[in-house]
């Protein structure tokens, strides 16, 4: 069997993956600027290994009144941002579940959601944002404290 083609066919899908990646982060941020010429941006992020992931922009005043709302939810690259209506005049420090319940928002929309009110509050209190590990790292980790270490000799 000749390698060569399949060899073309990854180089051609890798390039297709890359350049629709771009075109997904170029319209993540030209909705980001957007918002942030209205005011301060508080995002939150609901990641998704093999479900959908979900990222919610809220553009704030200065006293943490939600101006506009945007997302993007989706599985693949062709998830693009859109306006996430519902949400105007209320204070992102005080949004809770049963807000995004009552507007009928999906699970990860609904976690990404309650994540941008929570980072609001850290910030606002002084504190500071800790990263949680990506669905892959958080595998690697729980194998590596599964298998024996070979210590060094």
């Amino acid at each position: 069997m000749n390698i060569i083609p399949l060899i073309i066919l990854f180089c051609i899908a890798f390039a297709l993956q890359y350049l629709l990646t771009f075109l997904q982060m170029r319209s993540f941020m030209g909705s980001y600027r957007s918002l942030r010429q209205r005011g301060r941006v508080a995002i939150g992020k609901a990641r998704g290994a093999f479900r959908a992931g979900a990222i919610v922009m809220f553009a704030i005043d200065g006293g943490g009144d939600i101006l506009e709302g945007s997302c993007m939810q989706g599985v693949t690259v062709f998830a693009r941002v859109r306006p996430l209506k519902g949400f105007e005049g209320m204070d992102v420090g005080a949004i809770r579940k049963e807000d995004c319940q009552r507007m009928h928002l999906p699970a990860p929309l609904t976690k990404a959601v309650l994540e941008a009110s929570s980072n609001y509050r850290v910030l606002m209190s002084g504190g500071e944002l800790m990263e949680e590990p990506a669905p892959l790292t958080k595998a690697a980790n729980t194998l590596r404290r599964l298998l024996p270490h070979a210590e060094a000799e």
